[in-house]
């Protein structure tokens, strides 16, 4: 008997770099190796790459993808390619329709701080992300944390929501010293022989003033004059303001988008990574960061800690004195770093996007059941 075929809106892939594409990539891999033939990607015309100043022609591709795809042309497109369930796996997706979907939603970013994501885009989200959710046959998110965002905020019932943590990308391991890849990385990027690593898309979000603020109270020190912040990293929303201000600013460096390849020799050669955004549905960063062996300063709210468990060191985002503290720590502390690496390395075995793609299944075989 054939199995019903599942459609897979993998149009959020196309935009960018940032979280959700990653988890859609990476998900679209292991489900086609699970599902075979049984899985139907589908995708509009409507995509294109994004950079941070939008222009007309990307207004009206983002005007026609989120009134004409993810509310009708998606549906018809699972039905023409005769699936009998759509995964919307960005949070986007049809609120009217009847046709069965699975629901991907990160987190729930955009109702707590509205003020942080474009105008158009923040708007659309809290219209169509409750809906939908509140719609869908079954939601999935990454972490603990968003789940009860999702039954607290959003009244969804607990048992409609599934947690199926993602996975690290296949480059991020822990890389030889002193490799050749490694040297290549810091001889392309001019980069210093120590430095603290910062990583994710310049949006208001990912708290980066604040990181750049407690890198210069930790370069105050005396037994850390040496300490250079490098954030590797695509523009977003609002994104201009942080390099221009920091232009001349000797301790910051914007290295821009770098390969998966680059990004995981980075973490290998960094003195520590630091990740302490205001809030996070699951946080990539973190778990690429233990997966390479690099110490990692994170946040202490949402999924952060859920991710990290016990091997990262965890900080109040709001207070730049205690990330301050904290890198001092990371940077100076031998013992700690040792210990975070150990946990980190083992803690990130745990993670695999072939359990995310296995999990995703079982989710689609309860709906179609």
């Amino acid at each position: 008997m054939t199995r019903p075929a599942i459609a897979l809106d993998t149009t959020i892939a196309s935009l960018g770099n940032a979280g959700p594409a990653v988890y859609i990539t990476n998900l679209t891999r292991a489900l086609q190796v699970r599902l075979r033939e049984r899985l139907r990607p589908i995708c509009t015309s409507f995509a294109a790459r994004l950079g941070a100043a939008r222009t007309v022609g990307d207004r009206a591709r983002t005007l026609a993808r989120d009134l004409w795809w993810h509310q009708v042309g998606v549906t018809r497109a699972a039905r023409r390619a005769g699936c009998a369930l759509l995964h919307a796996p960005a949070g986007l997706g049809p609120v009217r329709s009847t046709f069965p979907v699975v629901v991907t939603i990160h987190d729930l970013a955009v109702l707590r701080f509205p003020e942080m994501f474009r105008p158009w885009h923040g708007g659309y989200a809290r219209w169509v992300l409750p809906r939908l959710a509140r719609r869908a046959r079954a939601v999935i998110t990454g972490s603990a944390a968003t789940k009860a965002d999702l039954v607290n905020l959003l009244g969804i019932p607990p048992e409609r929501v599934t947690v199926t943590p993602y996975g690290p990308s296949a480059s991020s391991q822990q890389m030889a010293e002193g490799s050749s890849r490694g040297q290549d990385v810091r001889t392309r990027y001019a980069l210093p022989e120590r430095f603290v690593l910062a990583v994710g898309t310049i949006e208001p979000r990912k708290n980066l003033e604040r990181l750049i603020d407690a890198m210069g109270r930790v370069a105050e020190r005396s037994d850390a004059r040496d300490a250079v912040l490098v954030h590797a990293g695509a523009p977003g929303w609002l994104s201009h303001e942080l390099p221009d201000r920091t232009r001349g600013n000797c301790r910051v460096r914007f290295l821009g988008y770098v390969s998966d390849d680059d990004l995981a020799a980075l973490y290998s050669l960094a003195r520590c990574c630091a990740y302490p955004s205001l809030w996070e549905g699951f946080g990539f960063p973190v778990l690429e960061a233990m997966a390479s062996g690099c110490p990692l300063l994170t946040s202490s709210v949402s999924s952060l800690p859920e991710v990290a468990g016990d091997a990262a060191l965890l900080v109040e985002p709001t207070s730049t004195e205690e990330i301050a503290d904290g890198l001092a720590r990371l940077w100076t502390d031998e013992a700690l770093r040792a210990g975070l690496v150990q946990r980190g390395i083992e803690r990130a075995k745990a993670f695999s996007w072939e359990r995310t793609a296995a999990e995703t299944v079982a989710v689609y075989d309860a709906v179609l059941s």
